[in-house]
Protein backbone atom coordinates (compact mmCIF):
# COMPACT_ATOMS: atom_id res chain seq x y z
CA UNK A 1 0.00 0.00 0.00
CA UNK A 2 1.34 3.37 -0.54
CA UNK A 3 0.69 5.58 2.41
CA UNK A 4 1.96 9.02 0.54
CA UNK A 5 -0.87 11.40 0.13
CA UNK A 6 -1.95 12.17 -2.88
CA UNK A 7 0.41 15.61 -4.41
CA UNK A 8 -1.49 15.98 -7.42
CA UNK A 9 -3.34 19.15 -7.71
CA UNK A 10 -6.86 19.67 -6.97
CA UNK A 11 -9.07 20.52 -10.31
CA UNK A 12 -9.11 24.03 -11.08
CA UNK A 13 -12.50 25.57 -10.20
CA UNK A 14 -11.42 29.17 -12.27
CA UNK A 15 -12.06 29.57 -15.80
CA UNK A 16 -9.08 30.34 -18.03
CA UNK A 17 -7.77 33.83 -17.82
CA UNK A 18 -8.74 34.74 -21.53
CA UNK A 19 -12.18 33.54 -21.20
CA UNK A 20 -12.51 35.88 -18.07
CA UNK A 21 -10.71 38.64 -19.40
CA UNK A 22 -11.72 38.91 -23.21
CA UNK A 23 -15.40 40.23 -22.35
CA UNK A 24 -14.22 42.25 -19.13
CA UNK A 25 -11.90 44.41 -21.35
CA UNK A 26 -14.28 44.93 -24.44
CA UNK A 27 -17.00 45.92 -22.32
CA UNK A 28 -14.98 48.00 -21.01
CA UNK A 29 -13.56 49.50 -24.45
CA UNK A 30 -17.28 49.59 -25.54
CA UNK A 31 -18.14 51.79 -22.81
CA UNK A 32 -15.36 54.10 -23.26
CA UNK A 33 -15.97 54.15 -26.80
CA UNK A 34 -19.97 55.01 -26.05
CA UNK A 35 -18.78 57.60 -23.15
CA UNK A 36 -16.18 59.80 -25.70
CA UNK A 37 -18.87 59.61 -28.18
CA UNK A 38 -21.36 61.41 -26.18
CA UNK A 39 -18.49 64.13 -24.65
CA UNK A 40 -17.99 65.24 -28.21
CA UNK A 41 -21.54 65.94 -29.06
CA UNK A 42 -22.02 67.35 -25.46
CA UNK A 43 -19.10 69.57 -26.19
CA UNK A 44 -20.38 70.65 -29.57
CA UNK A 45 -23.73 71.44 -28.07
CA UNK A 46 -22.12 73.61 -25.12
CA UNK A 47 -19.79 75.11 -27.54
CA UNK A 48 -22.77 77.15 -29.69
CA UNK A 49 -22.71 78.81 -26.19
CA UNK A 50 -19.23 80.07 -26.95
CA UNK A 51 -20.00 80.91 -31.16
CA UNK A 52 -23.06 83.10 -29.92
CA UNK A 53 -21.04 85.10 -27.59
CA UNK A 54 -18.41 85.35 -30.23
CA UNK A 55 -20.45 86.31 -32.64
CA UNK A 56 -22.10 89.23 -30.55
CA UNK A 57 -18.56 90.23 -29.66
CA UNK A 58 -17.58 90.90 -33.14
CA UNK A 59 -20.82 92.80 -34.05
CA UNK A 60 -20.13 95.27 -30.78
CA UNK A 61 -16.88 95.40 -31.82
CA UNK A 62 -17.74 96.79 -34.69
CA UNK A 63 -20.20 99.20 -33.28
CA UNK A 64 -17.91 100.71 -30.76
CA UNK A 65 -15.10 100.96 -34.06
CA UNK A 66 -18.30 102.91 -35.71
CA UNK A 67 -17.94 100.81 -38.78
CA UNK A 68 -21.91 100.52 -39.78
CA UNK A 69 -20.75 98.72 -43.01
CA UNK A 70 -19.31 96.14 -41.27
CA UNK A 71 -22.60 95.55 -38.50
CA UNK A 72 -24.32 95.38 -41.89
CA UNK A 73 -22.42 92.54 -42.46
CA UNK A 74 -22.74 90.77 -39.89
CA UNK A 75 -26.17 91.18 -39.59
CA UNK A 76 -28.22 88.99 -41.69
CA UNK A 77 -30.82 90.83 -43.95
CA UNK A 78 -30.55 93.45 -41.69
CA UNK A 79 -28.93 96.25 -45.18
CA UNK A 80 -32.25 95.42 -46.65
CA UNK A 81 -34.42 96.72 -44.26
CA UNK A 82 -34.94 100.23 -43.76
CA UNK A 83 -35.40 100.37 -40.62
CA UNK A 84 -32.41 97.84 -39.09
CA UNK A 85 -30.03 99.93 -41.32
CA UNK A 86 -31.42 103.11 -39.44
CA UNK A 87 -30.47 101.67 -36.36
CA UNK A 88 -27.29 100.31 -36.96
CA UNK A 89 -26.08 103.93 -38.62
CA UNK A 90 -26.91 105.85 -35.64
CA UNK A 91 -25.44 103.47 -32.98
CA UNK A 92 -21.96 103.26 -34.98
CA UNK A 93 -22.22 107.04 -35.27
CA UNK A 94 -23.41 106.87 -31.47
CA UNK A 95 -21.58 104.83 -29.50
CA UNK A 96 -17.92 104.87 -31.30
CA UNK A 97 -15.44 104.71 -29.00
CA UNK A 98 -11.82 103.62 -28.98
CA UNK A 99 -10.57 100.68 -26.37
CA UNK A 100 -11.29 97.08 -25.64
CA UNK A 101 -15.00 95.80 -25.77
CA UNK A 102 -15.76 94.23 -22.58
CA UNK A 103 -18.92 92.28 -22.10
CA UNK A 104 -20.25 93.11 -18.67
CA UNK A 105 -23.08 90.77 -18.95
CA UNK A 106 -24.50 88.44 -21.25
CA UNK A 107 -28.37 86.74 -20.72
CA UNK A 108 -29.03 84.77 -24.20
CA UNK A 109 -32.26 84.12 -25.77
CA UNK A 110 -31.28 80.74 -27.56
CA UNK A 111 -29.10 79.50 -24.47
CA UNK A 112 -28.77 75.23 -24.59
CA UNK A 113 -31.34 75.08 -27.34
CA UNK A 114 -30.51 71.72 -28.89
CA UNK A 115 -31.94 72.63 -32.39
CA UNK A 116 -33.48 75.70 -33.99
CA UNK A 117 -34.33 78.55 -31.99
CA UNK A 118 -34.58 82.37 -32.26
CA UNK A 119 -34.68 85.02 -29.44
CA UNK A 120 -33.07 88.26 -28.28
CA UNK A 121 -29.67 88.16 -26.42
CA UNK A 122 -29.44 91.10 -24.04
CA UNK A 123 -25.63 92.41 -23.13
CA UNK A 124 -24.39 94.78 -21.38
CA UNK A 125 -21.08 96.02 -22.55
CA UNK A 126 -18.46 98.97 -22.64
CA UNK A 127 -15.25 99.94 -23.64
CA UNK A 128 -11.88 100.09 -22.10
CA UNK A 129 -14.08 100.88 -18.87
CA UNK A 130 -13.66 104.12 -18.98
CA UNK A 131 -17.08 104.55 -20.35
CA UNK A 132 -21.00 103.82 -19.04
CA UNK A 133 -22.23 100.55 -19.77
CA UNK A 134 -24.34 99.89 -22.51
CA UNK A 135 -27.31 97.74 -23.29
CA UNK A 136 -28.67 96.08 -26.03
CA UNK A 137 -30.54 93.39 -27.31
CA UNK A 138 -29.37 91.51 -30.45
CA UNK A 139 -31.92 88.94 -32.12
CA UNK A 140 -30.35 85.51 -32.82
CA UNK A 141 -31.47 82.56 -34.77
CA UNK A 142 -30.08 79.32 -34.34
CA UNK A 143 -30.78 76.85 -36.97
CA UNK A 144 -30.21 73.34 -37.47
CA UNK A 145 -29.06 70.51 -35.15
CA UNK A 146 -26.31 72.62 -32.74
CA UNK A 147 -24.86 69.19 -31.56
CA UNK A 148 -23.52 68.19 -35.63
CA UNK A 149 -22.98 71.78 -37.67
CA UNK A 150 -25.58 73.89 -36.59
CA UNK A 151 -25.69 77.46 -37.64
CA UNK A 152 -25.84 80.68 -35.45
CA UNK A 153 -27.57 84.18 -37.37
CA UNK A 154 -27.53 87.81 -35.72
CA UNK A 155 -30.47 89.52 -37.29
CA UNK A 156 -30.75 92.88 -35.61
CA UNK A 157 -29.33 95.17 -32.85
CA UNK A 158 -31.37 97.67 -30.67
CA UNK A 159 -30.48 100.65 -29.47
CA UNK A 160 -29.20 101.37 -26.26
CA UNK A 161 -31.87 100.57 -23.55
CA UNK A 162 -31.37 102.20 -20.37
CA UNK A 163 -29.37 100.02 -17.45
CA UNK A 164 -32.07 97.61 -16.00
CA UNK A 165 -34.70 97.43 -18.75
CA UNK A 166 -35.15 93.60 -20.35
CA UNK A 167 -35.48 92.90 -24.10
CA UNK A 168 -38.63 93.61 -25.72
CA UNK A 169 -40.65 89.89 -26.50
Amino acid sequence: MNSRPDRRRPPCLALPLRIVLLPRIAKISLLIVLFLIVSFFVARWLTAENRERAAVTKLLRAEAEGDSAQMLELLDGCAERPACRAVVVSNARRLKASGPVTILRYDSGTSYALSSANGASRVAWDVGGSSAATVQCIEVKRSGNQFINGSITLTSISRPLPGISACPN
